[in-house]
Formats: C-alpha cells, structure tokens, sequence
C-alpha cells in the first residue's frame, strides 16, 4: 500500500512534500533534478543521471512500463 501526501500550494505551483525515505530508496536528495512523466493516470518521476550502475537495461524500462500499464490488473492477479 502507498503512503499518502498532500499536493500543497507553492508559488503559483503546487508540489507535494516526498518523504526522507522514500528519497534514500531510489538515492535522491536535495537538488537531484528529475524528469516528469505523465499520462491520464499516472505521473513518473525518473532521475535525470545515470544511475550507479549506469542507464537502465532495457529490460527494467520495459518491466517499468508494464507496471505501469497494467497495475490494476497484475494488483487483482496478486490477491489471488
């Protein structure tokens, strides 16, 4: 289950406050840039620098996707 947060007012932006540990599970910390992505349901946020290892495998952007795309489902098939 995701934890949830509050989209507050910042300018004439809204932006929501991400949790520390969220940030130190995938290595981020003040200053980091990332790229937004987004479609009619989800928004992703992808870090702009090659990760310690490098780029993604294709592979890993590939299973990203399917995740993404097929959640509802691939959560139904899991309580299962």
């Amino acid at each position: 289950m995701g934890e949830t947060v509050v989209i507050q007012r910042i300018g004439e932006c809204c932006g929501i406050m991400l949790p520390q540990e969220h940030l130190e599970r995938v290595g981020w910390k003040e200053g980091d840039r990332v790229e937004i992505r987004s479609d009619t349901v989800h928004i992703e946020f992808v870090t702009t620098r090659a990760g310690k290892n490098g780029p993604p495998e294709s592979s890993e952007l590939i299973a990203s996707v399917a995740m993404r795309n097929y959640y509802a489902a691939l959560r139904a098939l899991a309580k299962h």
